[in-house]
C-alpha cells in the first residue's frame, strides 16, 4: 500500500508524523508520504497517485475536498478522516474495494482509536463481495462498470438482509471456506474453473485472482521449515494462507538450495527461478536496493526483484522484503 497523511492544525501534524513512525515498521506499507495543509491543491494533483489517504481534519473539509475527484468504487483510493485528538477513525470512502474498513481497523489498533464502519454488510456480520475481492487480490468482472456495480449492490443487499449468496470456488480457493464470515454469507461449492463465481437468483459475478508471487532469498544451507516459516508469516502479514500463492520465486544463485525448493514443492508449487541478468537489467519504484546484495553478486536484490519479475508487467510490491531467520521474503501482484 502507498500511503498519504495531510493534515491541516498543528496537533494534526504531530498525529501525522506519530502514524508515520509507526507504518515505518510495517511490510505491507510501501511507501509513505506526510502532507500540511493545502488540503485541496495536494489532493488535486495526487489522488490517484495514493492506494488510501488519511485526513486528519474535520470530515467536512474532507468531503469537500474529494467530492470532484470521486469517479467509482473500482478505482478511488480509500479515504479516512481522523481526528486531531486520535479518538476516532472514519472510513469515508472505498470502504470495501479499497480497503479503507481494513485499513481504518488497523490504524484504530496502532493508535488506540475507535473504527467507524458504516457499510451495511459489515454491521450485520458479512463479508461483502467486493470486500472479498479485496482481501484476496481478485479482479471483479464484467468489464462494463455499470453492471458491475449493479451487480455488486445487489448481492451485497441480499447479504446485508440476512440472505445467503452461491459462491463456486476453484479447488485453489477452497481455503476461503476458513474464512468465519464465509459460512454466515455464502453457500459454498467446489467448480473445476479457475475463476471464483458468485452467484444470485441466476444473476452470476465473476472474480478471476491476479497473479501473486512470493519472491525468496536466503543465507546458505536453509532448512524447508526455516522457509516454510517465512512464507507463512509473509502471507499472515496480509492476512492471507500460502495456499493463495501462484508462484514462488528466487534467483538463479540461490537455485541450488534445497530448503527453498522443498518448501515450494510442501505448498504445492514450482519453484521459478529468475536469471541474473534479468535482476541486473531489472528497475521498479517499489525495489529497495540492498548494497550487500549487490556487492556480493552484481545484482540489486533477490526477493523483490524476482518476486516483480515472476508476477509479470504491471506488477507491485504487498509485501516489501522482510526477513525471517535467515529467509527474506517479499510478495508481488499483478495488478491486471
Amino acid at each position: 500500500m502507498n500511503l498519504a497523511i495531510i493534515s491541516v492544525t498543528d496537533e494534526g501534524q504531530k498525529l501525522a508524523e506519530i502514524i508515520s513512525s509507526y507504518l515505518e515498521n510495517d511490510p505491507t506499507v510501501i511507501n509513505v508520504d506526510v502532507f500540511h495543509k493545502n488540503v485541496k491543491k495536494t489532493l488535486q494533483q495526487s489522488f490517484r497517485k495514493y492506494d488510501c489517504w488519511v485526513g486528519i481534519m474535520a470530515t467536512g473539509i474532507m468531503v469537500r475536498s474529494i467530492c470532484p475527484l470521486i469517479e467509482s468504487k473500482f478505482n478511488d483510493p480509500a479515504v479516512l478522516v481522523v481526528g486531531e485528538n486520535g479518538k476516532h477513525i472514519i472510513s469515508l470512502l472505498s470502504g470495501h474495494m479499497g480497503g479503507a474498513n481494513h485499513f481504518a481497523v488497523k490504524l484504530a489498533g496502532l493508535i488506540g482509536a475507535i473504527p467507524v464502519i458504516t457499510t451495511a454488510t459489515d454491521l450485520n456480520g458479512k463479508i461483502g463481495i467486493d470486500t472479498l475481492a479485496y482481501q484476496y487480490w481478485l479482479n471483479i468482472g464484467p468489464s462494463k462498470l455499470t453492471e458491475k456495480s449493479e451487480l455488486i449492490k445487489n448481492i451485497n443487499q441480499h447479504l446485508a438482509a440476512g440472505g445467503n449468496v452461491d459462491l463456486f470456488l476453484p479447488q485453489q480457493y477452497t481455503f476461503l471456506e476458513n474464512h468465519p464470515l464465509i459460512s454466515t454469507s455464502y453457500h459454498t461449492k467446489t467448480w473445476g474453473n479457475s475463476f471464483i463465481r458468485a452467484s444470485l437468483c441466476g444473476n452470476d459475478l465473476d472474480l478471476s485472482p491476479k497473479r501473486m508471487v512470493a519472491g525468496v532469498g536466503s543465507r546458505k544451507g536453509v532448512t524447508e521449515d526455516q522457509v516454510f516459516f517465512a512464507l507463512r508469516s509473509a502471507l499472515q502479514s496480509l492476512h492471507l494462507p500460502v495456499d493463495r500463492l501462484d508462484a514462488i520465486a528466487t534467483a538463479e544463485i540461490k537455485s541450488e538450495e534445497k530448503g527453498i525448493e522443498r518448501a515450494a514443492s510442501k505448498i504445492g508449487l514450482n519453484l521459478e527461478i529468475v536469471p541474473l541478468d534479468d535482476i541486473k537489467n531489472f528497475s521498479h519504484p517499489d525495489c529497495t536496493p540492498s548494497d550487500l546484495v549487490n556487492r556480493k553478486f552484481g545484482i540489486p536484490g533477490v526477493a523483490e526483484p524476482v518476486a516483480l519479475i515472476e508476477a509479470g508487467e504491471n506488477s507491485r510490491l504487498i509485501l516489501r522484503k522482510t526477513a525471517y531467520n535467515g529467509v527474506t521474503v517479499a510478495v508481488a501482484v499483478n495488478e491486471v
